[in-house]
């Protein structure tokens, strides 16, 4: 089987079952895999899309850029997420899907996933709830964004990206690979760049969490968890251990 679509299956096997059926439909989709480096658009706003983006490795992001210049991020994606889904049926995208840092991408023609979609109808189902989850995790960094302190929307990114690596098998321990510069950090945020800057030594100073070489490691998970009021509920993972990591292993 194509390592793209193991990593499909690995996605899909957190949020549902994956029948037999639904892993042959699979794995007979076509995928043309990638290379882009950091910086990247990968589907720049206003284009028609063809095909859908699976990630597999590397962070991509999402995005919208006012008239001047000032960007914010969305949501970060990487493997085993499809972040533009919704292009199979809403084809011109209105936000751009560009690569935070150097990505692999396999992408796989529309007309190929409807066709899967017929031959396995039980996969509907399946990524119409991915859709939903990742509706669920976009309203809830917005209401971060609208109504939580700096300090506290950065708890929450780094809680939530831990338990999304952790799923992935992509975390180690209590570590993780976040290849993000402090400007990617502020655009994340909604904050300035000297604003970050400060928000992160103070969590440092805290003990909660050291980000170094672009590795984050967390070191105090239930105060972090506490400071950012992360309930891990809304990614509605299968898996009934998301959120209670034991902290005598930070």
């Amino acid at each position: 089987m194509n390592s793209a679509i193991r990593a499909l299956i690995i996605r899909l096997e957190t949020i549902g079952e994956v029948t037999e059926i639904d892993k042959v439909a699979l794995a007979a989709l076509p995928v043309q895999e990638r290379f882009y480096t950091r910086g990247s658009e990968i589907i720049p706003d206003g284009e028609i899309s063809t095909s859908c983006c699976l990630i597999l490795e590397g962070y991509a992001y999402r995005s919208k850029t006012l008239p001047d210049g000032n960007r914010q991020i969305f949501s970060l994606h990487t493997s085993g997420d499809i972040p533009d889904l919704h292009s199979l049926y809403l084809p011109k995208m209105d936000h751009t899907l560009g690569a935070i840092s150097d990505c692999i991408v396999a992408r796989i023609p529309h007309d190929a996933v409807k066709d899967a979609l017929m031959r396995a109808p039980s996969l509907i189902g399946l990524l119409w709830r991915d859709t939903l989850i990742d509706a669920a995790a976009f309203r809830a960094w917005m209401l971060m964004l609208g109504q939580a302190d700096a300090a506290s929307r950065m708890a929450h990114l780094f809680c939530e990206l831990y338990i999304r690596q952790s799923m992935a098998g992509l975390a180690d321990g209590n570590s993780f690979a976040l290849p993000l510069t402090q400007t990617d950090l502020s655009d994340i945020l909604g904050t300035s760049v000297v604003h970050t800057n400060r928000t992160l030594q103070d969590l440092r100073r805290r003990g909660l969490l050291d980000f170094d070489q672009q590795v984050v490691t967390i070191l105090a998970w239930e105060e972090l968890r506490a400071l950012a009021q992360f309930d891990p509920s809304y990614l509605h993972y299968l898996d009934r251990r998301v959120g209670r990591v034991d902290p005598a292993k930070l």
